[in-house]
Formats: C-alpha cells, sequence, structure tokens
C-alpha cells in the first residue's frame, strides 16, 4: 500500500506534464493513418496521371531537377498501380566553402509517368496549411511539431516515460485483484465522475496493447540511433550491404550506370522506390515481394553505380531477431501490417489517446476542487494531494 501513493503520484505529473504532447501526437496520428487517400483527395490534379504507358525514370527526375534547380534526386516513389504518379524527392546539392542551411527545402515533385510533365510540387519542411501542403505539414509536426531536432529527441523522451506510465497505469487499474473484472467495465448506469473515470480506466485497459505499440514504435522513429544500437547489443542486426562499400574520395553525382539502368537490373520484379547515394556510388532499389509485410517493397536491391553490379539482395524481414523487431516497426506504428483492419485500429488508438488524455484531466480537475473546497471549509490550506485515483 506504501507504493500506491508514489505510482498515483508518478500517473498524476506524467499525464499532467505529457497531456498536450500526447494529445497533439494522438490527433495527428490518426488523421496521418490515411495520409495518402486524404492528399490525393485535397489534391487529385497532383496524383492523376494520363494514360499511356510509362517513360524511363530518368526523364521524370529530369524534369524535376529543370523544375527545381540546384537539387538533386533523394528519394524517387514509383507507381504503385496504374494511375499513380512518380514522386521525386530533391535533395539541395551542397555547396563547398559553404555551411549547411538550418532548414533546408526538402522537395516533394509529382511528376505524369506517362508524360514526364510536373504536375506539381511542395516543400515537405514548409509550414504549410494550405490544402496543398497540409498533410505534408502534419507528417512533419507528428514527430517534430516542426521544432527540429532537439524537439524530435523531447517527443522521444515523452515515449520513453510513456512506456513506463503504461506499466503504473497497469497497477493503478487493479486496486483488487479478487475484483479485477471490474476494471474493464464501463457501467451503463453510471454518470457524471463515474462514467469519465470507467471511460478513462477501461478505455486505457482495453487498448493497452495499442497504445503500448505506438509508444514503442514511437521512441523508434524518434531515438532511432539509439534504439537501433541497444537493439544490436542484444540481437546483433545484419549489416546493410552498402555499409560494406567503402566512400568514395569524391562524391559520384553523374555515375556511369544511369537509373533506368539499375531498374533494369530488377527483372520482372515490381519496383517501388529508388535513391541514390553519390557517396558511395550505390542504388538502393526497394521490390514488392511476396514476403513483405506492409504495403511498402521490403526487398532491398543494392546496385554499384558504377560497375552495375548488384552488392546486396537481402529482404528487411529475415535474419536475426534484432532484424525482424526493426522490420515490424512501421508496420506496427502506421497499422499497415494487418491491412485495411490494423489502419483502422491504429486510428482509433489514436481517438482513444486524445479521450485518455481528456478524461485523465478531468479526473484530476474535479479532485484537485473537492481538496480545495475541503480545504476552504475546514480552514486549512490543502497541501498538493498523493492520494490514489477512485
Amino acid at each position: 500500500m506504501r507504493l500506491r501513493p508514489a505510482l498515483v503520484l508518478w500517473h498524476r505529473w506524467f499525464g499532467l506534464l505529457g497531456a498536450l504532447w500526447l494529445f497533439l501526437l494522438g490527433a495527428t496520428g490518426s488523421v496521418l493513418v490515411f495520409y495518402e487517400e486524404i492528399d490525393h483527395g485535397l489534391n487529385a490534379d497532383w496524383f492523376t496521371a494520363s494514360p499511356g504507358s510509362s517513360l524511363p525514370v530518368s526523364r521524370m527526375v529530369g524534369a524535376a531537377l529543370e523544375a527545381h534547380p540546384g537539387n538533386r534526386p533523394g528519394y524517387i516513389d514509383l507507381p504503385d498501380e496504374p494511375g499513380d504518379v512518380v514522386t521525386v524527392y530533391l535533395e539541395p546539392v551542397a555547396t563547398p566553402g559553404k555551411p549547411p542551411v538550418a532548414s533546408p527545402s526538402y522537395w516533394q515533385v509529382f511528376v505524369d509517368p506517362a508524360t514526364a510533365r510536373v504536375l506539381g510540387a511542395r516543400d515537405a519542411n514548409a509550414i504549410d496549411l494550405s490544402r496543398r501542403g497540409l498533410m505534408s505539414f502534419l507528417y512533419t509536426f507528428h514527430y517534430s511539431l516542426h521544432l527540429g531536432s532537439w524537439m524530435t529527441w523531447l517527443l522521444g523522451l515523452v515515449g520513453v516515460v510513456w512506456i513506463i506510465d503504461h506499466l503504473v497505469s497497469a497497477v493503478l487499474s487493479f486496486p483488487s485483484a479478487a475484483r479485477w473484472k471490474e476494471s474493464f467495465r464501463i457501467r451503463r448506469r453510471a454518470a457524471g465522475h463515474k462514467r469519465v473515470f470507467d471511460l478513462h480506466r477501461a478505455g486505457g485497459l482495453w487498448l493497452f496493447p495499442l497504445t503500448l505499440t505506438l509508444a514503442v514504435t514511437g521512441v523508434y522513429f524518434n531515438w532511432y540511433e539509439t534504439v537501433i544500437a541497444a537493439v544490436d547489443r542484444v540481437s546483433p542486426l545484419t549489416e546493410r550491404p552498402d555499409a560494406a562499400v567503402p566512400a568514395l574520395t569524391t562524391p559520384l553525382e553523374n555515375p556511369p550506370v544511369g537509373l533506368d539502368q539499375a531498374l533494369a537490373l530488377a527483372g520482372a520484379a515490381r519496383v517501388d522506390s529508388l535513391s541514390y547515394n553519390p557517396a558511395k556510388g550505390v542504388y538502393w532499389l526497394r521490390l514488392f515481394d511476396p514476403r513483405d509485410i506492409d504495403s511498402n517493397g521490403g526487398r532491398w536491391l543494392f546496385v554499384d553505380a558504377r560497375s552495375g553490379a548488384v552488392v546486396g539482395d537481402r529482404h528487411m524481414n529475415e535474419g536475426s531477431a534484432g532484424d525482424i523487431f526493426v522490420a515490424w516497426q512501421f508496420p506496427l506504428h502506421s497499422g499497415k501490417a494487418f491491412g485495411w483492419p490494423g489502419r483502422i485500429a491504429i486510428f482509433l488508438a489514436g481517438i482513444a489517446l486524445c479521450t485518455l488524455v481528456v478524461t485523465g484531466l478531468m479526473i484530476w480537475w474535479r479532485k484537485r476542487s473537492a481538496r480545495r473546497e475541503a480545504g476552504r471549509r475546514s480552514g486549512v490550506r490543502p497541501e498538493p494531494s498523493v492520494a490514489p485515483a477512485e
């Protein structure tokens, strides 16, 4: 019994200090579950390709670079289905002798594969609440609030503490082992504070696996390097094939093996996306494969841009236990691992997280007001309470 008041104090202060962050993460995360559907609906003219066969990818990349000079292609997302467009992500070319820009433009350029015509473009790093930039804005807002790397780190810390709070709240939700079933129940005739309390406790228990998954995967994305290092110590990760390729003395910006030649090496496999690393002169292709665990290509093909030799071919969800853990992070966080049912579950989990934040604040405010009223009547100023929750 001595432990319970301490756990209540922890839970209360985490709820108060983390309420804003958790509410924002839950609200934006629910919207981002349907990122593509909403974005396509808001900007249908950007995502509607002309009928006809696709031109070489190099033509589309060239059109994107012509529209936004001073950049290089960082990532190229190819059509998943007929009628889809090609999205070319452009990174600024570093200028020797000049310091890097704090927040450089990161262009998303949408190109018609049948005509190589640029349909539209936006800066993914811009604060743009118009229909053109809304979903891109929300995506960055979700993990950094558009405040840079320090906020990304802070939200990762919130995730770590949230994982601990899951354990604390689970203990607090079962004050009596003999009546554990009641903790999962929302009383039908309860009203007012009792209904709010039931929603907070029972809702948290029913959705415990989902919210804990969001907390763990969220820490993975915000503290990527730290989590990868920790996982590697527990279960050694398979080194990416391109990691063994030594860096070039001078970045190879115009490789002998072009994009179209690299794509041809995929053979009959459908290519989800590709990128090029000029520092090592290596292409990275993501191919669709029967072993995929979500809608993104999980087979990785690495191609030497100087010789055209395949330097690596592996599937991301094969290897050690650590490899499997890492491979499942995005599919679980987005819900795509289980198709539409999984996406809807993550959407509801985000809404539920907002509800848990609001009901928690309502419970805290009611108890705070009750303590103040009791203190006023007794003429004694109440001390900060560590009383257990109802």
